[in-house]
């Protein structure tokens, strides 16, 4: 071939490829992504409930998610590193060896982590063993820092003793094995009393009620609420005390303690507002029920509900309201 046609021949070859590769590179269709899955949480009187939707993202525009809103909120759930599982597994090992106050010490320095969410899978972790260790500690003459010891002197009485520190004659039972079949005391005996501040926290989304000694979690109790959030918050004080209470009901009638009617249960803590809250709401309380397993639901006309047996309990550690002894604060969150 005449070389003068050649490389003219070879350069138009050149060009065509290149011309093809940019018509290629530049026409192709663009890539439509695959759906994906958004998972939206929403609260109920049930707890959680997870709801799956597709959303199909459009290559050209911004598509805002579907707000979703969420009565109450739903905290986020921490995930227990593995500095926090070794601090758990060390407080459960200290339960199981009856090392009640170390157990409890560790547990609460779990629900201290910056990464433990409240309420959350971990955090009742915590909450669990805290609560296993000091519902021994306030059974027994098991001891611990927040016990005191009180001598008896001549002419004494558990009543007296009891007002002097602060507590009720069934707390000393409790703590004291040898009180609860035979109170008679006599000089020089030695009784163990828990000294401190009570508190109390119920989460109506949780159907927890948290009992706190000097602003310390100390016991958890599943309750009830009442059906159709009756139950009001706000802040209260526990302002009376009745074992085997009667319950009288809205049209006036008195149902007495024994009655299949009576809804009250075996203890009766009077609940009156406080610190700005409505102080129409009256004729609110903490008491016991015969239906212990609606405790965790709505079930109730609006009072807090909690099993017999752990009502007792709860009732015993309250000092009964005196001149010299403040109130016990509750606080009702959503």
């Amino acid at each position: 071939m005449n070389p003068y046609f050649k490389y003219p021949l070879i350069g138009l070859l050149v060009f065509i490829v290149l011309l093809v590769l940019v018509v290629r590179g530049c026409g192709g269709k663009d890539k439509v992504p695959e759906p994906s899955t958004s998972t939206s949480v929403t609260e109920g009187p049930g707890g959680p409930a997870v709801v799956s939707q597709p959303v199909t993202a459009p290559p050209a525009t911004t598509v805002q998610p579907p707000s979703v809103s969420t009565s109450p909120s739903v905290q986020p759930s921490s995930v227990a590193s593995p500095e926090v599982e070794k601090m758990l597994e060390s407080a459960r090992e200290q339960l199981n060896r009856g090392m009640l106050e170390a157990a409890r010490q560790i547990a609460r320095n779990v629900l201290k982590m910056p990464e433990v969410v409240e309420f959350d899978k971990t955090w009742r972790r915590a909450a669990e063993i805290i609560d296993a260790a000091d519902k021994r500690l306030m059974n027994s003459t098991a001891p611990t820092s927040e016990k005191k010891k009180y001598v008896v002197v001549k002419n004494d009485n558990l009543t007296f003793i009891a007002r002097r520190n602060f507590t009720s004659i069934g707390a000393l039972k409790r703590i004291n094995e040898n009180l609860r079949h035979n109170t008679v005391i006599r000089p020089s005996q030695t009784i163990m009393f828990i000294s401190g501040k009570w508190s109390i926290r119920v989460s109506k989304q949780h159907f927890l009620l948290m009992l706190y000694l000097n602003d310390e979690l100390y016991r958890i109790y599943t309750v009830g609420i009442g059906r159709d959030n009756r139950t009001p918050a706000g802040t209260f004080l526990i302002t009376g005390l009745t074992e085997e209470p009667a319950w009288y009901r809205n049209d006036g009638q008195v149902i007495p303690y024994g009655d299949a009617e009576n809804l009250l249960g075996t203890r009766w803590m009077k609940l009156t507002p406080t610190e700005g809250t409505d102080p129409t709401l009256e004729g609110y309380g903490i008491h016991g029920t015969w239906e212990p397993d609606s405790c965790g639901t709505s079930c109730s006309a609006g009072c807090v509900r909690m099993r017999n047996e752990e009502v007792e309990e709860l009732f015993d550690f309250i000092p009964p309201p005196r001149d010299r002894t403040p109130p016990v604060r509750v606080v009702i969150e959503e």
